[in-house]
């Protein structure tokens, strides 16, 4: 099991914060919760990754 980085740690907090689930966000965005998992915990990279995670973190006022 991956230890959780500081940003997913405010990504989770920032759901309860919300009441959302990451099924939600996931979602909303047409994306699966895995791939959502990945982007927050920086296990995908590239100018994709980098732009869906800075939407991420704009639609959740991270």
């Amino acid at each position: 099991m991956q230890a959780m980085t500081v940003q997913g740690k405010r990504f989770k907090k920032k759901l309860i914060d919300k009441d959302m689930t990451q099924k939600e966000v996931a979602e909303h965005f047409g994306w699966t919760p895995q791939y959502l998992r990945q982007l927050i915990m920086g296990m995908t990279a590239g100018p994709a990754a980098d732009e869906n995670l800075q939407k991420v973190k704009e639609y959740l006022g991270l």
